[in-house]
């Protein structure tokens, strides 16, 4: 039952109790009561429709919306696999483990071309070997020393 269908029902008793206004004070003060009570229930029921048609507008809104950007951003992924294949293509990165801390390290041509790297986590220098993991000769340096040492 809304609102309004209580108001009325209200209003049938009041009415059907044959209470005069003219008469008696009470009478009058729930007669005006009744009265309030029924312009707040048709203020509401005015305000729920208004909101109904606000959420459908919403609803459209946001449908458009989603093929604005379907069609806005679609491309911009495109635009953005390409930048990536040639970004790719500029510069070639490289992932190599610290040997004395065991963090993996992603580094650059230039690192790779310089032969070392001072470690970031540990702080350790180190030198970049392309032989097997240990170096050539085990040392972990990759200088070809021989020695079994943390490199300086």
């Amino acid at each position: 039952m809304t609102i309004s269908e209580k108001v009325a029902y209200i209003q049938g008793l009041f009415d059907g109790m044959g209470l005069d206004k003219k008469e008696s004070g009470e009478a009058k003060i729930l007669s005006e009561m009744l009265d309030v009570l029924k312009e707040v229930g048709e203020q509401l029921e005015t305000m729920d429709a208004t909101l109904d048609e606000y959420g459908e507008e919403i609803d459209a809104l946001s449908d458009d919306l989603s093929d604005v950007e379907d069609v806005v951003f679609e491309d911009d992924d495109e635009d953005d696999d390409e930048d990536e294949d040639d970004w790719d293509d500029e510069e070639d990165f490289f992932e190599v483990d610290c040997p004395n801390c065991g963090e993996d390290l992603v580094i650059d041509d230039e690192v790779l071309a310089a032969g070392s790297i001072d470690c970031p986590n540990c702080g350790q220098k180190f030198a970049l070997s392309f032989d097997d993991e240990d170096g050539e000769d085990g040392c972990g340096c990759g200088c070809g020393c021989g020695e079994d040492k943390d490199p300086e």
